[in-house]
């Protein structure tokens, strides 16, 4: 799945959970440019078109949540036979893994915590939404410690009924109100008994109720009493405590009547003010007696007679869920496969079947004829009855039109350019260019000019600007030693000879000087010494001194006079000997001596 783009905006980027219902992906929502999390209902739930009615709506319910303590959902849809809701992605821990790692937390921390969980219940019932799955696992700590409550996915909405599996009840043993238990409708007072476990293990670092399976737990959530917490941490105060054990009591009327009753005696827990709570215990639940002392460590043997109800009662529940899976098994018509045909195909063959038909979204596929049916709900071999609906997603043609050319633009003025244009802006990244200003639109994927299908995403790469680096010194180095460093680097070496009295083929020396700050891609000037050139000494006896510097320096060659004392008259001022002598060869630039007649 990572790297699956659901409804052309929602790119999978990591899986990071995975639970009993759905898996849960970071993805990247496109359209926005932010991080969203994606969960992904498992198949076996994606096929029951029950179940999926009731995703739907609540789905719908969830979104209409927003409260700061409240994961945020922002969208749902259906791809296929992919059904996904799409939420605000928090970066945090949950509550489990801290009192794992930790252990107990502070009664001062707890308290908050569960302010912020009730805070957050309020919202979602005033709405009518009873979360029904509360605990710690669904309970996030953000790196600035804000608590967030994610997961109603499995929520009641108002007027709906609760989404259940087949003998399964929803929820987390440990966590689950006696009345979930017995298989009994949840109400806002269902959530508060699970934040009373939850309160129960952030002050002991363990729940109220455990057992070897699912059903064990739940007969003790029914039958049996909690340990007050204090037993085990005994820096519970009385006010915590008896709030803690008012949410736990077994009768719904009993406990906490909303979250914000519950908020408030939690708020006067943090002041140290007297709370309302007056926590009530089995034995008077069918009453209205006074709050008896709690029970002493040791619990009593559970009777025979508990047992034989407790097995009574589970051998009804699931003659029940049998004969309920026999009656729904009984009623409908099978429905047909029409995945694959064309939109008149299916209707053609459902209207035979009995059954209505309804395009309920059209969407572009490259790898099926426009007008082919794609996916179908209820799915094919379902039954349901004469006159029901199936609903259908077809393709369509795709409406194309020439991508606009965006490279050289901010990625503002891109993203309107694209948005007029029908297209969307897809994943945005960055990249360095030696041609194009830092910030605008280096490139594009389509590119511009082709056709594609208007929604299409288009990719941006924005410019970094160029990539800078450092020129390496190389003076000193052989000519293929610093072409190589320069090259390593990233630059270009540029060759310029010059005549020294150094080694042929070292570098004697290099513009930009070391250290500079360059564009990746740039040419360093590096200075080669290079051989001196042999030429030919000129004859230069019998001239003037001045007429032999001349001749010599026009050579090449420096030049040294001495004068030399001469008995003929003829030789005074000219040159009457030189070395090296005419004729010779010499290194260019090289001294020729030259002696010049002077008179006694």
């Amino acid at each position: 799945m990572i790297g699956k783009v659901l409804n052309n905006r929602y790119e999978l980027r990591a899986l990071i959970g995975s639970g009993g219902m759905a898996d849960v992906y970071r993805a990247s929502d496109n359209l926005l440019g932010r991080p969203v999390a994606v969960k992904i209902l498992h198949p076996q739930y994606a096929k029951d078109p029950i179940f999926i009615e009731r995703f739907r709506q609540e789905a719908q319910a969830a979104a209409n949540l927003n409260q700061p303590n409240i994961v945020n959902v922002y969208d749902w849809g259906i791809e296929g036979d992919i059904y996904f809701l799409v939420m605000e992605y928090v970066e945090g821990r949950d509550l489990k893994d801290i009192i794992l790692e930790g252990g107990p937390l502070l009664p001062e921390r707890t308290v908050e915590i569960a302010l912020a969980i009730c805070s957050a219940l309020d919202a979602a019932h005033a709405q009518g939404i009873v979360h029904r799955d509360i605990k710690p696992q669904n309970i996030i700590i953000t790196k600035d410690n804000q608590v967030k409550v994610m997961d109603f996915g499995i929520a009641r909405a108002p007027g709906g009924a609760a989404m259940t599996q087949t003998g399964t009840i929803m929820g987390t043993a440990q966590y689950i109100s006696p009345e979930q238990a017995q298989g009994r409708p949840a109400d806002p007072r269902s959530d508060l008994y699970s934040i009373g476990i939850v309160l129960y293990e952030m002050l002991t670092g363990k729940t109220p109720f455990d057992g070897e399976n699912p059903v064990a737990i739940a007969y003790k959530q029914v039958r049996e009493d909690p340990l007050p917490p204090s037993m085990t941490n005994p820096d519970i105060s009385p006010e915590l405590e008896a709030v803690v054990m008012k949410s736990l009591s077994k009768n719904p009327e009993n406990r906490y009547q909303s979250a914000l009753e519950m908020r408030s005696d939690l708020e006067r827990c943090l002041e140290g003010a007297p709370v309302n709570a007056t926590p009530i215990l089995p034995a008077e639940e069918s009453g209205a007696g006074a709050t008896r002392t709690y029970p002493a460590a040791g619990r009593g043997s559970i009777s025979k007679a508990w047992i034989y109800i407790a097995v009574a009662v589970f051998m009804a529940l699931v003659m029940g869920i049998g004969v309920w899976a026999i009656v729904r098994g009984s009623g409908g018509v099978e429905v047909p496969n029409v995945v694959g045909m064309t939109v008149e195909e299916a209707e053609q063959l459902l209207e035979q079947d009995g059954f209505k038909m309804e395009i309920a979204k059209q969407v572009i596929d490259a790898e099926q004829e426009p007008g082919t049916v794609i996916s179908q709900d209820p799915q094919a071999g379902d039954s349901m009855n004469k006159g029901g609906t199936v609903k259908v997603v077809a393709s369509k043609t795709p409406d194309l039109a020439s991508v606009p050319d965006c490279r050289g633009m901010s990625q503002s003025e891109a993203e309107a350019q694209l948005l007029a244009a029908g297209f969307e802006l897809g994943e945005v990244t960055e990249a360095y260019s030696q041609s194009v200003e830092k910030g605008l639109v280096a490139s594009q994927s389509p590119e511009a000019g082709l056709q594609a299908a208007r929604e299409t995403p288009v990719n941006l790469v924005i410019s970094k600007g160029p990539e800078m680096v450092s020129v390496p010194g190389v003076t000193g180095l052989t000519q293929e030693e610093a072409t190589a460093q320069l090259q390593e680097k990233g630059l270009t070496a540029e060759i310029q000879e010059e005549e020294s009295g150094e080694t042929e083929g070292t570098v004697i020396g290099q513009n930009p000087a070391e250290g500079t700050s360059v564009p990746k891609g740039s040419t360093v000037v590096i200075t080669v010494a290079a051989k001196p050139d042999n030429v030919e000494v000129p004859n230069v006896v019998g001239k003037t001194q001045s007429a032999a510097e001349s001749t010599l320096i026009n050579a090449g060659f420096q030049v040294t006079v001495i004068e030399k004392q001469t008995t003929v008259s003829t030789d005074v001022g000219k040159v009457i000997d030189q070395s090296p002598a005419g004729g010779q060869t010499a290194e260019k630039g090289s001294k020729v001596v030259i002696y010049v007649g002077s008179a006694p």
